[in-house]
């Protein structure tokens, strides 16, 4: 059976993931390298990434709408990595998870 301090972590990590399906640019203290950013959340994201990137590094990735976002590499496996960003962003806002508003006079 996992502590409760492990098991409330865990939910913690599991925040509303929305998906994604755009190319961006994650940046590593002196060099910078295009990912195909594969899910969203306000806590993190998950991309494709053909270089490696250490696990604890710390990175900046493009996010469409709010701008440079500071993250950590948590995890990286094969051609993929997941990233956890160090404050947490706001869908809303994030031009990949924004839903397009719809102009009424247009559909008449």
């Amino acid at each position: 059976m996992m502590p409760a301090q492990e098991s409330s972590h865990f939910v913690e990590r599991r925040s509303e993931r929305r998906q994604v399906d755009s190319a961006a640019e994650l940046r590593h203290q002196w060099y910078s390298v295009e990912v195909k950013v594969c899910d969203v959340s306000q806590c993190g994201f998950m991309a494709e990434c053909g270089d490696a990137v250490a696990i604890g590094s710390h990175v900046t990735l493009d996010v469409p709408g709010i701008g440079p976002v500071r993250a950590q590499v948590r995890w990286q496996l094969g051609g993929k990595m997941g990233g956890r960003f160090l404050d947490p962003i706001r869908l809303t806002e994030c031009e990949w998870t924004a839903v397009k508003a719809e102009c009424p006079e247009l559909l008449a």
